[in-house]
């Protein structure tokens, strides 16, 4: 999984992965050990203690800090200003509390279910996609990068609204815990999209050579099309990984999705509030269109790495399409051949069943991210969630809208 590969984006990518597996298990929360000889990995249980503790203390001593954040904040003219916008600033941020929680809560719970999802990927990464070039597929660089940016700019933004905010102060130490406590928070969502774009590679590796026997079947009635079928087992042991993925992490991603959401609606109140109501312009105040995308970011590349997976597979079904009209085009070639000589009958059959198996699998199988079976996580879930957004945010301002 962490090969170094030649060119500047794949380099780029492997100082982010070995960044995200140091800082993961700096925070504890990767409590696996390597079995080296086998290859696998091994839960251990003073990591989870450790990474519990670990993880237990840092909000602890966050509840803590915010205590002087609280006291300051009431004295802020823009609390003043607006009664609404203090409290729900106040339930904005026992709600981010809750989502910490929530989530270490629920990954440290399902590390079990986490070990065999990496297991596999392992298997899958060295018995048979390892040892390919994956030059082309630039959109699993082009996304591990971006997660690593928006991260980055999420603790920037931390930083500028804490520091940039009008008659706000707070304290080094606030921010440190505040910055970790997010941190954690991003890694958690880093480890489900790494694992869903190594799905996402695994399946564009599988179109990739199912082209390539076509091509060649093209060519050459009679060429080898038996990888077919290991292509087809390796594609079912995908789907049941990608359902796996589902199950252990769509608590955590509703919760940060939740978080996100929330957090937009405060974030575009306190803009409307410091521009509008209390008619201050000023290049600080610039920190909420930042928050905001980088918010928005956020959680659109989670949306776009389960968008991408689902699409791979559609495109798995058009190239299997290919196939069909492949085996039209072998019909009438044994017409025209001597009937002594039944090889290409043979083979056309069987590649007919080969492909048959196949399609009805993408059929009825497809890979699809759904949280708890209810909504899917897709661009549609995306647009709906900014519409979400905006209309909150006018029910707030309705609700409010003398003291604006």
């Amino acid at each position: 999984m962490f090969r170094r590969r030649e060119g500047f984006a794949p380099k780029l990518t492997f100082l982010v992965l070995r960044i995200t597996l140091f800082v993961s298990r700096a925070l504890g929360l990767l409590p696996f050990t390597l079995d080296a000889q086998k290859r696998q990995l091994r839960r251990s249980t003073w990591l989870l203690v450790y990474g519990v503790t670990m993880n237990i203390l840092l909000l602890f001593l966050f509840v803590l800090c915010t205590r002087y954040r609280a006291e300051t904040g009431q004295d802020m003219e823009v609390f003043k200003r607006s009664d609404v916008l203090m409290w729900i600033n106040v339930l904005i941020g026992l709600l981010g509390l809750i989502v910490s929680c929530g989530v270490h809560c629920i990954t440290f719970s399902k590390s079990g279910q986490v070990l065999k999802i990496l297991n596999e990927l392992l298997v899958l990464e060295d018995q048979h996609f390892g040892s390919l070039n994956v030059e082309d597929a630039s959109k699993f660089n082009f996304y591990v990068i971006q997660k690593f940016m928006s991260t980055v700019g999420e603790v920037l933004g931390v930083l500028i609204a804490t520091f940039g905010m009008p008659e706000f102060s707070s304290s080094w130490l606030l921010v440190f815990f505040l910055c970790i406590t997010l941190i954690s928070l991003d890694l958690v969502v880093m480890h489900f999209l790494l694992a869903m774009l190594y799905i996402y590679r695994s399946v564009w590796l599988i179109n990739r050579q199912l082209l390539s026997i076509f091509s060649r079947l093209r060519v050459n009635p009679l060429s080898d099309s038996s990888r077919i079928q290991l292509l087809l087992s390796l594609y079912v042991r995908l789907l049941a990984l990608s359902k796996q993925l589902e199950v252990t992490h769509e608590g955590q991603i509703t919760l940060i999705l939740t978080g996100s959401l929330s957090g937009n609606i405060v974030i575009i109140y306190f803009l409307i509030v410091y521009t509008v109501s209390m008619g201050q312009f000023s290049i600080p105040l610039l920190m909420f269109p930042f928050s905001l995308m980088m918010n928005m970011w956020e959680y659109w590349l989670i949306i776009c790495a389960c968008e991408l997976t689902e699409r791979t597979g559609r495109h798995t079904s058009t190239i299997l399409k290919l196939f069909s009209d492949l085996e039209h085009t072998n019909v009438h070639m044994e017409r025209s051949v001597s009937k002594s000589i039944p090889t290409l009958n043979d083979i056309s059959c069987l590649l007919s069943q080969q492909i048959n198996e196949f399609t009805w699998l993408c059929s009825h199988r497809r890979f699809r991210f759904s949280l708890y079976g209810f909504i899917s996580v897709n661009f549609q879930m995306g647009f709906r969630m900014i519409v979400a957004t905006f209309t909150y945010l006018l029910c707030l301002v309705q609700f409010d809208f003398m003291n604006l």
